[in-house]
């Protein structure tokens, strides 16, 4: 069990519904204090909506939300509550005639705590505050957005899709942005479908596939997850019961000829029998053979590939 004061987030059972369309379903998740926390997932798995009802912004079907250990039923008597968390969403929609400094001017005011951070973010994502938000590019609103979120120092950091927009320069800036607001002892959670980008600034990640958690790991333990990938061409076809034995976790006929047969398989990770599946494919001659090296984000891919990646039956 979790020590429910290093708790920041604790979602159980968490089940949203838009009819018959699911959104998510009995989605558990328990987040700590003072780190980063990847929520992973293809578009359409779900990410959005968890968010939305964790923070009130839709009401779920079922399940309990709690926040810095409070039971949330209604976040309209959770005032206290929510000037410790800086959110911003997937979308993010400004007043058009509005500039920049008024914006953000009419954000610090909603809160009883001061916009601490506010100048050195500006500066940092180069943020030009005289700008009319109708001028303003996707990445420039979104650092408006970045910026409202972050500037009076919030206990609990929720982004969603936080780079959507970003050059690559300003993306490395918020990452170390990020860093120093977990140095601080802040919590973040954030969601994204990059996988790179995760294994970036994120100490765990949780992994959500059509609308259900599916994993929820350190990044540091995900590499023990990597398979050993092996390319090899036989001159005759291995048979269907080679391929799916209980050595191989997977594998893809990259191409088929006369004489000349080759794939693409996945060996269980640490698979101390290395020797054992070679022995079984020379009985279909081995023409060529390589060992490149598995990457993390060929695990992922693979893994949300099994199926479609967006079913019709699941809503973002």
């Amino acid at each position: 069990m979790e020590n429910e004061s290093k708790l920041v987030i604790e979602l159980e059972n968490l089940t949203k519904y838009y009819g018959q369309h699911r959104g998510i379903e009995n989605l558990t998740l328990r987040i700590k204090r003072g780190i980063i926390q990847g929520f992973l997932g293809p578009n359409g798995a779900g990410k959005t909506t968890t968010i939305r009802c964790l923070l009130g912004i839709l009401k779920p079907n079922d399940g309990q939300i709690k926040v810095f250990g409070n039971t949330i039923k209604n976040w309209t008597t959770e005032i206290s509550l929510k000037e410790k968390i800086g959110y911003l969403p997937g979308e993010f929609n400004l007043y058009r005639h509005f500039k920049v400094k008024q914006i953000l001017d009419y954000f610090e005011s909603l809160r009883n705590r001061p916009a601490f951070y506010r100048d050195e973010l500006v500066k940092e994502l180069e943020l030009d505050e005289s700008r009319s938000v109708s001028q303003l590019s996707k990445g420039n609103k979104q650092k408006v957005g970045l910026v409202q979120a972050l500037m009076h120092d919030p206990d609990l950091v929720i982004l969603d899709e936080p780079t959507s927009g970003l050059d690559p320069l300003i993306q490395q800036r918020l990452y170390s942005i990020l860093k120093r607001v977990r140095q601080r002892g802040k919590t973040i959670f954030f969601s994204s479908h990059n996988l790179a980008e995760v294994q970036k600034i994120a100490d765990e990640v949780a992994i959500i596939r059509e609308g259900i958690l599916v994993s929820h790991d350190r990044i540091s333990d995900l590499s023990s997850r990597v398979q050993q990938k092996l390319i090899v061409s036989t001159a005759s076809p291995i048979p269907n019961s080679i391929l799916s034995s209980d050595l191989i976790s997977h594998y893809d006929e990259l191409y088929s000829t006369n004489g000349d047969h080759r794939y693409q398989i996945w060996l269980y990770q640490q698979n101390q029998h290395l020797s054992k599946v070679f022995e079984q494919l020379e009985a279909y001659k081995i023409l060529d053979v390589a060992l490149p090296e598995s990457s993390l984000e060929e695990y992922f891919i693979h893994y949300y590939t099994d199926d479609e990646e967006v079913q019709s039956n699941v809503v973002e």
